[in-house]
């Protein structure tokens, strides 16, 4: 599955920000695999796109940086993918 995530900082204290940069140096992202990953040019937080097998595995990935980061994970679809799904959805409304 693949996954939108955003995360926006909890703690922008400085004390909060030398804390999660120096873990963020010692990190090695996993399970799930970082397809893209980001930080906002304002500083407020960042996106990725993140390739888990599912919940568990994304959960695990982002469970060391709870204390710092507020999260939001969206499930996304390649666009082909969801244009049929849409089609679909439309076909049975239209028949109902």
């Amino acid at each position: 599955m693949l996954f939108h995530v955003t995360w926006e900082f909890i703690d922008t204290s400085e004390p909060g920000s030398k804390r999660s940069l120096d873990l963020f140096s010692k990190w090695q992202p996993g399970p799930a695999q970082f397809q893209g990953f980001y930080g906002f040019a304002d500083g407020t937080g960042g996106a990725a796109l993140i390739e888990a097998a599912d919940g568990a595995e994304l959960a695990k990935t982002l469970a060391p940086w709870t204390p710092f980061l507020r999260f939001n994970a969206r499930v996304v679809l390649p666009i082909q993918e969801m244009a049929q799904i849409e089609g679909e959805a439309a076909a049975w409304r239209d028949a109902n």
